[in-house]
């Protein structure tokens, strides 16, 4: 019953979460069908590691170019025409299976990637301006859900029409689902949302916005998480579609079932939130020391449904871990440079993720899929102590009084 309640309460974010769901879900299709496609036609840990970085590595340039974007121009201008532009390059995979050309699978993957990094930090420093203060918590676990229900219908439907169809159709679907994403965007230009929001306009140099994250202790301790975390989500990226592909040999439907139990595993969490009363960063770093157990668990898997109990696991811990750092970045970060603060720490997250998945590519010639998944949960592990001892040694009341002096 919450999640109703909060999309009812919240009526603007409503229409958003709704686009964000067509988004997700169409994304989901079109990287099923990718996946799939090019491991079909190579074989290649390398290949998919390529793939999925392409996926992700545009964020270094743009997603700092979005915050920028978004603390000075219209939010919901710029959320609108990153779904609409998007539209035709999701077809382009069409061409690619029917001429054999890879490389506009490729290209196809860049051009989606560089629409994502310009979304995410815009949509990211919007919710704060039309969500109540009180429902930031309920809603970062409603983003979550939205996650989770992207991966549970888009991957594993996904899977199961490339299983029984042409995987054709799924790029087809990515496209009208980005344009259905884009006129629910416009719609919210006839209620009044252009006029609710008041966009800030401040002066601020990039060169300033990168001292103020080195002088205030807490913004760098956060940003060496979301620098050091992807190093291991981008390997386990790769580790999930193989253990479906190549450890278990499950083809589409088995890339479509494990993503759909990640995201199970996402929806669980947000139904954690109701309980979630403060003390975010400890709850986040526990999280991430929990999601390195189940890996090491995942590392020891023998049967393919004891890998899908796990990837729920490690998702709905990994959920939790994100309601909690969302939260805490929305809740410290000054209004009018937050696009720009959530587009640099974007950029390092995935930037970060996108080198992990191109050397995992390399990791996984080596090492099977499960040694890999091994590592990646020691890594997990190791990480978690660090960033416990890391948070403990600044003084994060000093640090919120430096940004609540920030205007």
């Amino acid at each position: 019953m919450m999640i109703p309640k909060i999309l009812y309460e919240e009526s603007t974010y409503k229409m958003i979460f709704w686009s964000s769901i067509l988004n997700g879900i169409g994304g989901r299709f079109a990287q099923v069908g990718s996946l799939a496609l090019l491991y079909e036609l190579t074989e290649s840990g390398m290949a998919l590691g390529i793939l999925l970085s392409l996926q992700v590595l545009p964020t270094i340039v743009f997603a700092p170019i979005s915050g920028y974007l978004a603390d000075r121009f219209h939010k919901g201008n710029l959320l609108f025409w990153a779904d609409l532009l998007r539209v035709p390059f999701a077809l382009l995979p069409i061409v690619a299976v029917s001429t054999g050309q890879l490389w506009l699978l490729y290209f196809s993957a860049l051009v989606i990637s560089i629409g994502n990094a310009i979304y995410r930090p815009v949509r990211f420093a919007i919710i704060p301006e039309i969500v109540q203060k009180k429902n930031l918590v309920s809603v970062n676990g409603l983003e979550q859900n939205a996650i989770g229900i992207t991966l549970v219908f888009g991957s594993l439907l996904g899977g199961l029409m490339g299983y029984f169809f042409d995987v054709i159709i799924l790029f087809f679907f990515h496209s009208l689902f980005l344009l259905c994403a884009a006129c629910l965007l416009w719609r919210l230009k006839k209620i009044g949302f252009y006029q609710r929001i008041k966009d800030v306009k401040p002066q601020t140099s990039f060169s300033e916005m990168s001292r103020l994250i080195l002088n205030v202790a807490l913004l760098r301790v956060l940003l060496i998480v979301f620098a050091v975390m992807p190093l291991a989500n981008g390997i386990d990226n790769v580790v999930f579609n193989l253990i479906a592909l190549d450890v278990f040999s499950q083809g589409n439907i088995g890339v479509g079932l494990i993503y759909g139990a990640l995201g199970i595993g996402f929806v669980l969490s947000s139904f954690i939130t109701k309980w979630i009363r403060g003390k975010y960063i400890i709850i986040a770093v526990v999280m991430i020391f929990f999601e390195g157990i189940g890996h090491l668990f995942l590392s020891q898997s023998y049967l393919f449904y004891q890998a899908i109990l796990l990837a729920i696991m490690i998702s709905f811990v990994g959920g939790i871990s994100n309601i909690c750092f969302d939260t805490v970045l929305m809740k410290i970060l000054p209004k009018s440079k937050r696009g720009f603060l959530f587009g640099t720490f974007s950029m390092i997250q995935n930037s970060s993720m996108g080198i992990a998945m191109i050397l995992a590519g390399f990791l996984t010639e080596w090492l099977s899929p499960l040694s890999s998944a091994f590592l990646v949960g020691v890594s997990y592990v190791i990480f978690a102590l660090v960033f416990m001892i890391a948070f403990k040694q600044i003084n994060i009341r000093h640090s919120l009084m430096k940004l609540k002096n920030i205007t």
